[in-house]
């Protein structure tokens, strides 16, 4: 019945697809009004079927075959999860409530446990079962030494323990400034010590740095891969064969936001990370590839966290769908607090509905046959292929992060980044879009960078709306020490629909930075003038529609500025167009619309109000 049905209708081309639309668009500019232009410098277009790929990539056909799967199903990950503890003792507890609820894989931040005790910490864990992951390690050979004396202690083989250390001194460097002179050395014994342990990795390439700085999928990627080659070059002065260097080899990579591209970019990375490879062995095997997919800070807020949930489970899915070998889900509030063990149980969670009520892991590889997600694929393989070479043939990693390359490279992507947050075209929902005005946060939450006395620019993670942060912060710092609130006044009239509209846009912009807004409504510009003259608000809005400024505004401001209240900052809700300099001259302070950059504008705002 559907042959026959779909045997009705001729087959339609793009190109006469895309007739079609320009006839639809009257007129307007194909490329300006559907063609998205990526972060990664890519236009994206509305609509992709076959003639988007006439040829057939065999590396992406040959995915299905080589992604993390079980022998009954389809796609198999670990579930990973941090565990929170500052004692061993806590640790423990911590690690035994999260087993209970199905994690399959358990890290542990050494660093942070006080007197840290393998044998308290792993009391009651069953080695074999689970997956285990030791960072932020300061002696990671003496670890894996008292790790391996645990094991054989309790009687586990070696070639059963599961997991990692988390050792990646070019990361550490590149956030800290320290690059450990013996670092490579350890990490070559580190290699020689487990070579009975296939399934226990001792080397980790980190991109999280570099997506926590501000960098797009491409140069995630490429950055991950040249650091790679990195290590290969470094050990091989230690008599560390290519072979060993990749056959310990786990790529913890971030996972953001972007839906499709993250999905794409985990299916590139591992296609990439295959080739590279394969330059130094030409007997590797594809399914050794192991890689991570960690919820990435950059794309978590400090205002409205719940948010952060939804934002998680979108992360989650990219990772799961772009074929990771595990994934770590922190929880939605740990990017400025201790995470409780509900929110830690909700994270884990996402992991089990994704696996037991989706049935995402039915599949051998479900973005399989996406004419759009194998497009993106291979787009991204293409510029990170050509962002790797181009750093590689300057010299490598190490040499472009003294030269301050990557970083130049990182900071143009971040600085555009916030530039559409900063406009609020990107949209972080409750903190540059939407704030609760009701919400309190402690301000020593926030995430400040530092600069540290390094011989490079370091790399500095943060989540990405810091700014807007800093900004409510302030004002929020303001009230606690005394300070009144600023008090927005919106006096509407005219056109129903456009004043409300500018009204709500005006109330939601002010409101990012702590600011409380009203707003009244009147039945003409003079009762709204004078309501204004006599209100205690700090910044007077206009709202109404833009016939209506034409005709009432400049008597609205001349009659407001001659006035007690002058000193007030008088605003108009919406773009002036070439009244502007009318506007201005007849007393309206400032303009908000969607294409002014927030950042700046309530910088003003505050330093005006004195808000320091």
């Amino acid at each position: 019945m559907a042959n026959k049905l779909f045997s009705d209708f001729e087959p339609i081309s793009k190109e006469t697809w895309k007739e079609k639309v320009i006839t639809d668009l009257k007129g307007a500019d194909f490329d300006r009004k559907l063609v998205w232009k990526t972060e990664n410098g890519m236009q994206i277009q509305p609509y992709f079927n076959p003639e988007d790929r006439p040829e057939v990539n065999t590396s992406l056909e040959s995915l299905k075959n080589i992604l993390p799967s079980s022998d009954k199903e389809g796609l198999n990950w670990l579930s990973l999860q941090n565990v929170v503890g500052e004692t061993s003792e806590e640790a423990n507890k911590n690690a035994l409530f999260l087993l209970e609820r199905g994690v399959e894989g358990l890290i542990f931040n050494v660093g942070n446990i006080k007197d840290f005790d393998l044998e308290v910490t792993l009391k009651g864990i069953s080695i074999e079962m689970v997956s285990i992951g030791f960072e932020n390690v300061t002696h990671p050979r003496t670890l894996v030494k008292d790790y391996v004396g645990y094991l054989h202690i309790h009687g586990v083989s070696l070639d059963k323990a599961k997991g990692f250390v988390n050792f990646d001194p070019i990361s550490n460097w590149s956030t800290t400034g320290s690059l450990d002179a013996e670092g490579f050395q350890r990490l070559a014994r580190l290699i020689s010590y487990t070579s009975e342990m296939p399934d226990f990795k001792v080397l980790c390439i980190n991109s999280l740095p570099f997506v926590n700085s501000g960098a797009n999928h491409t140069q995630e990627m490429a950055f991950a891969l040249n650091v790679l080659v990195e290590y290969i070059s470094q050990l091989a002065k230690f008599d560390v064969t290519p072979e060993n260097v990749l056959s310990n080899v786990l790529f913890q990579a971030a996972v953001a936001g972007d839906y499709f591209h993250e999905i794409a970019k985990f299916r590139a990375l591992r296609l990439l990370a295959i080739e590279v490879a394969k330059l130094y062995d030409a007997n590797f095997d594809e399914k050794s590839i192991v890689i991570v997919g960690n919820s990435s800070l950059w794309s978590k807020s400090l205002y409205d966290p719940n948010v952060n949930m939804l934002r998680n489970t979108t992360e989650a899915m990219s990772a799961v769908l772009g074929g990771v070998n595990a994934i770590n889900i922190e929880a939605h509030n740990a990017s400025y607090e201790k995470p409780t063990t509900q929110s830690q149980r909700v994270a884990l969670n996402i992991s089990h509905i994704m696996r037991e009520e989706a049935y995402l892991g039915k599949v051998a590889d479900p973005s399989s046959g996406s004419f759009y997600l194998d497009s993106l694929t291979e787009m991204l393989m293409d510029s990170g292929l050509k962002l790797f070479q181009t750093i590689e043939a300057e010299d490598g990693f190490i040499a472009n992060f003294k030269a301050g390359n990557i970083q130049s490279l990182i900071g143009k992507t971040r600085d555009q980044k916030e530039k559409l947050i900063s406009q609020r075209r990107s949209v972080y929902v409750g903190t540059n879009r939407y704030p609760n005005q009701n919400e309190e946060v402690n301000p020593d939450n926030v995430i400040i960078p530092h600069d540290q006395l390094a011989d490079v620019e370091l790399l500095h993670p943060q989540r990405a709306t810091l700014q807007f942060e800093q900004l409510r912060l302030r004002t929020e710092k303001f009230v606690k020490d005394g300070g009144h609130r600023p008090k927005v006044f919106n006096a509407l009239f005219g056109n129903l629909a456009m004043r409300k509209a500018r009204s709500t846009f005006a109330m939601d912009f002010f409101g990012t930075a702590g600011f409380v807004s009203v707003e009244q409504f009147f039945n003409s510009a003079d009762e709204a003038v004078e309501a204004a003259i006599a209100t205690d608000g700090d910044i007077i809005v206009i709202c109404s529609s833009d016939p209506e400024y034409a005709e009432h505004v400049e008597a609205f401001a001349k009659k407001f500025k001659s006035s007690d209240a002058k000193s007030k900052k008088l605003i108009l809700a919406g773009h002036p167009g070439e009244k502007e300099a009318d506007y201005l001259a007849a007393g309206v302070d400032g303009f908000v619309h969607v294409k002014t950059n927030a950042i700046q504008t309530l910088q003003q705002f505050q330093s005006d109000l004195e808000i320091v």
